[in-house]
């Protein structure tokens, strides 16, 4: 224990005085410990969100002004690529300097699209985004600044530290995880991960920048154009296709690969090629390459590296929830007690299942099916069936034994929605067999519903039932509820919207995605069934 305060000082210390930070402490630390250690972590975010605002660095001199675009007095070249220039920019109105992006653009229509999302960008404030404060467009120009950020490149870091360890990229990508998540939520893709545009800056944060190429992902065919650079970009980009947010994980998945490896998984002379061997999915096991890595890390890194869109992580969120249990620490008293466990069950497991090998495990059943209420007529919609702000919705659900059913929604936020059980409604936990019961119950007066109260691009519900109460659901539940009170839940009489979390669950964010895979939900068994729905909004 005296180690963990040590470390947990260290690491406080350096908070305190804007130093670099050695993140891999957290990874010896347990128990208490390691919660104090995340707190400290989000502490650190918040500073460098709050100096990004404060710090500005003193005008020396006249520096001469090359140019002027908007409102900026552009200083200095600092950088050029594929997508255009970097400069070095002083806003009056800001009083400090920024980064302005350039490019040109050849119609009017993409140079709309650009400050769009360019003002959509603006109102995105997150620790490892970097800040937008404004876009324009002159000239045929359009321009998108940012914060100035005070840092490296993980590009500059590869080329004069050399490959990353694995806690390290594991580090970066939970926090570009988090960011890109921040992104998806907005209805756009960055559309240029790579490690010329992740910075590191002074104290450690990761901030991901250059949102030149940022896009929505839900446009026409039309709007589908290649850019970005070549060995980062996803399958379905080469063949044409709108750039989705897996595509974004795609690119990080390239990324954590060239961090570990120093080489990208493709080395594609051209598309056609870069193509046929994404296709093939023809890369180096990350194994073959660093012997020692952990399993889970090098596998949690080639799911994202996927020829097929829908075999890669369900969500960057996902993803982070994959990284971080890559790195858990074997505990030596865990271990122990596994060990002991082995050697008094093996006997008795090989008897076991040879018993067990000559039984049929008869699946866990449940019949669920979501309505739309619709002028006193129930719609019953399909896995894709399209919604809109405004629709009251239910889940019909029937079961053959008494069934616990756990209902949320993910709309992409790194906050889930707990939409049932729900206190104050009725029924609960456990469902008797027998009903189907309407889902999400009644206030002992009312009948209740889900009412779409979010412009998100999509609603996702994840539905697990089990024929036993899961403890660790109800644990994460009580977390998510705690400040949830009857009269917060039922916002308006017969209709249950999906209600906010508190701010207690934050820390919680990425708990949903973790769940799923500690709970085994791609497979169902005989006592567990998880279903996701998932329904785009229509917008109407």
């Amino acid at each position: 224990m005296t180690g963990d305060k040590h470390d947990l000082e260290r690491i406080a210390t350096g908070i305190a005085d804007d130093a670099a930070l050695d993140w891999r402490l957290l990874a010896r630390l347990d128990g208490e410990s390691a919660d104090a250690g995340e707190g400290l972590r989000e502490l650190s975010q918040l500073a460098q969100v709050f100096r990004g605002l404060q710090i500005r660095p003193e005008r020396t001199g006249h520096p001469r002004v090359q140019f002027r675009f908007a409102n900026l007095d552009v200083l200095e070249k600092i950088g050029e690529g594929a997508q255009g220039e970097v400069w070095r920019a002083y806003d009056s109105m800001l009083d400090q300097e920024v980064a302005l992006k350039l490019r040109r653009v050849d119609c009017d229509a993409l140079s709309h699209q650009f400050l769009a999302e360019g003002r959509r960008l603006a109102k995105l404030r997150h620790p490892n985004i970097v800040s937008v404060y404004g876009a324009a467009a002159e000239d045929g120009r359009v321009g998108l600044w940012t914060e100035l950020v005070r840092g490296r490149s993980l590009a500059e870091l590869l080329q004069q530290d050399g490959v990353f360890a694995a806690a390290d990229v594991v580090q970066v990508g939970i926090e570009l995880c988090r960011g890109l998540a921040a992104v998806h939520r907005l209805g756009l893709t960055h559309g240029d991960v790579k490690a010329e545009n992740v910075l590191r800056d002074v104290s450690g944060r990761i901030v991901l920048a250059d949102f030149g190429a940022a896009r929505e992902f839900e446009r026409d065919p039309g709007f589908a154009t290649v850019s970005g650079t070549r060995q980062y970009l996803a399958p379905e980009i080469l063949a044409g296709d709108n750039a989705v947010p897996a595509s974004d994980q795609y690119a990080l998945a390239v990324l954590l690969y060239r961090l570990l490896t120093g080489v990208y998984p493709y080395s594609g002379e051209d598309l056609d090629e870069l193509r046929r061997q994404q296709l093939a999915q023809a890369y180096k096991p990350l194994r073959e390459l660093r012997p020692y890595l952990p399993r889970a890390l090098a596998r949690a890194i080639e799911r994202g590296l996927a020829s097929d869109p829908n075999r890669r992580h369900a969500g960057v969120l996902v993803f982070l929830a994959a990284l971080e249990a890559s790195l858990r620490p074997w505990r030596p008293q865990a271990l122990h007690w596994a060990a002991l466990a082995a050697t008094l069950f093996v006997a008795f497991v090989a008897f076991v299942g040879m018993l067990w090998r000559a039984m049929p495990v008869a699946e866990f059943k449940l019949d669920s099916h979501f309505y739309r209420d619709a002028g006193g007529q129930r719609e019953r919609l399909g896995d894709g069936a399209p919604i809109a702000l405004g629709d009251k919705l239910r889940l019909e659900v029937a079961a053959a034994q008494p069934t616990w059913v756990y209902v949320f929604n993910d709309d992409g936020s790194p906050e889930p929605t707990v939409l049932y059980p729900l206190p104050g409604v009725t029924p609960g936990n456990p469902l008797k067999p027998g009903t189907r019961w309407q889902l999400p119950g009644h206030d002992g007066v009312t009948g209740l519903s889900w009412q779409v109260d979010s412009e998100a691009e999509r609603e996702t519900f994840v539905v697990i039932a089990s024929s036993t109460p899961l403890d660790l659901v109800e644990t994460r539940i009580a977390q998510w509820q705690r400040a949830v009170t009857p009269e917060t839940a039922l916002v308006s009489r017969g209709v249950g919207r999906l209600a906010p979390v508190s701010s207690a669950a934050s820390a919680e964010g990425t708990n949903l995605a973790g769940l799923w895979q500690r709970l085994g939900c791609d497979t169902a068994t005989a006592v567990l069934r998880c279903e996701r729905f998932v329904f785009p909004h229509s917008h109407r």
